[in-house]
């Protein structure tokens, strides 16, 4: 994140910059917030610690769950979407 602030910075790029507390998994997760040549925003984060699950496709769809980044919580409610 260090690294993409420093380059934003010396491309002269207007950017946000913003911090989460995930406080159930006890982490941080940092942001970096800025558009494109486009205008499209773009987001980085370093959302590796984060433990997503996925929303209303619960099920219907089927992730690769040995090399996922960041890891995917498949079990919600007590079913397995990987099943």
């Amino acid at each position: 994140m260090e690294a993409i602030e420093r380059k934003l910075k010396d491309l002269n790029l207007k950017y946000i910059k913003r911090s989460v507390e995930d406080g159930e998994n006890k982490t941080t997760i940092d942001q970096l917030f800025f558009n494109d040549p486009d205008g499209f925003m773009i987001e980085m984060c370093n959302c590796e610690n984060m433990k997503l699950v996925p929303a209303g496709s619960l099920g219907n769809i089927k992730l690769p769950v040995d090399r996922h980044t960041p890891p995917v919580d498949l079990n919600q409610n007590g079913k397995d979407a990987s099943k």
